[in-house]
């Protein structure tokens, strides 16, 4: 980069008899110098760099934020019109793509993907900014975006939550970010490869560390524990499960907790009683006799919901609650089935294998689809119609090993 220069000067673009009155006032001239953000600054920003802006307002950082932009052909997440389109239909790529780059900025909840910028909270529509800006700077040259005031409408936990997950995205995309804040704090978790501290005054401190890309957990994560549940916990999750909120057969819950207050649930069910891609999957002769069924209840459990309240989502919190929820049951199989995973390996890096996929067309009127789970009455019709155009992708978990090694004790830390 070249170095940048940044002076302005004390004297009024467009004089006037109270501008005149304010120099005199104060004692300013002709011939102040005026107030320097930055003199022959010199930054080692390379291809791929999370490149971090901060200091109090005043310092100089959304000047250099522009300066340092201009030089590097950034695209400004904050100067598009945003089309008054669903969310998924806003941005291109394929579908999996576009989730990713939407819960990388936080807008992952299932409903939210099908609002329009317009129907979004400040906070919300900032954040998708960034994801139709992310696509932009994938087609540029330079592969830069910018964006100033980061975070600044959104809490604090969201906020680190969001800082994680664009330094896991540039990361992995090798795509260059540019951000300003007056917030210190997210600076454990962007990471960013250069630090620029804005002090004031033409006082500006650059500081590169070649170590940012390792990865590591969000930083509360010491502050995340899982415990029991229990029925009554199951209700203000609901609202953010995609399919039937109410709860069958329930063989176990267990909660997650971000100090006291709940984030996440996984809610562990009897299995269906039969299921084709299971069958096939462990070989199984007769599977709905009585004592195929009577073998079922015994060795496999259903993983029937997994909710993550949408602040937390795309952190890897998720991955980590499920894997040790699971291996924490008395259990040596776990199922679980998921619209999801056509879109999001979720399951497999929770340590789930992926079975296949459940054909609406061939499966709908089969027991595992709105029909009798293992010695149990059917499923409600909220379920049935909720299902009706599903085909989710079935996935077990074999727990054997960890239920040979391990107490029944819930670990105390995700």
């Amino acid at each position: 980069m070249q170095p940048i220069n940044i002076r302005y000067g004390f004297q009024p673009v467009r004089r006037s008899l109270a501008t005149g009155r304010v120099a005199d006032l104060f004692g300013l001239d002709a011939e102040e110098t005026g107030h320097t953000v930055a003199e022959n600054l010199l930054l080692d920003i390379r291809p791929g760099d999370l490149v971090l802006f901060t200091g109090p307002s005043g310092s100089g950082k959304s000047s250099l934020l522009r300066a340092t932009g201009e030089q590097l052909g950034a695209v400004n997440a904050m100067t598009y019109s945003l089309w008054e389109r669903p969310l998924v239909d806003a941005l291109a790529g394929d579908l999996e793509d576009r989730l990713s780059r939407l819960a990388a900025c936080g807008l992952s909840e299932a409903r939210l993907l099908l609002r329009t910028p317009s129907e979004l909270s400040d906070g919300q529509r900032y954040r998708f900014r960034i994801a139709v800006a992310l696509g932009y700077a994938q087609g540029t040259e330079s592969r830069f975006l910018m964006a100033d005031e980061f975070a600044a409408y959104l809490d604090r936990t969201l906020a680190k939550v969001l800082a994680y997950n664009l330094r896991k995205l540039a990361t992995r995309t090798r795509i260059g970010i540019l951000l300003a804040t007056t917030h210190e704090d997210l600076a454990d978790d962007l990471r960013p490869d250069v630090h620029v501290r804005c002090r004031g005054e033409g006082e500006i401190l650059p500081l590169r560390n070649d170590s940012a890309r390792e990865s590591r957990p969000i930083s509360f994560a010491n502050d995340l524990r899982i415990e029991e549940g229990t029925w009554a916990d199951w209700k203000p999750f609901a609202k953010w499960h995609y399919r039937s909120h109410h709860l069958a057969f329930v063989k176990r819950i267990v909660l997650l907790k971000h100090g006291d207050e709940p984030i996440g649930i996984c809610v562990f069910s009897c299995p269906a009683a039969s299921l084709s891609l299971r069958t096939r999957y462990f070989g199984l002769q007769n599977p709905r006799s009585r004592l195929a069924l009577a073998a079922l209840n015994a060795q496999m459990w259903l993983l029937s919901r997994v909710v993550l309240n949408p602040t937390y989502r795309g952190a890897g919190i998720a991955v980590k609650f499920v894997r040790q929820a699971c291996e924490s049951c008395p259990i040596p199989w776990i199922e679980t089935l998921s619209a999801m995973g056509h879109a999001n390996p979720f399951f497999e890096h929770a340590g789930f294998t992926r079975v296949g996929v459940i054909q609406a067309s061939r499966e709908r009127q089969r027991p595992e689809i709105g029909g009798q789970y293992a010695g149990h009455t059917r499923l409600s019709r909220e379920t049935i119609e909720k299902s009706r155009h599903s085909e989710p992708v079935y996935y077990v978990l074999d727990n054997r090993a960890k239920l040979a090694s391990a107490t029944l004790a819930l670990p105390s830390r995700v």
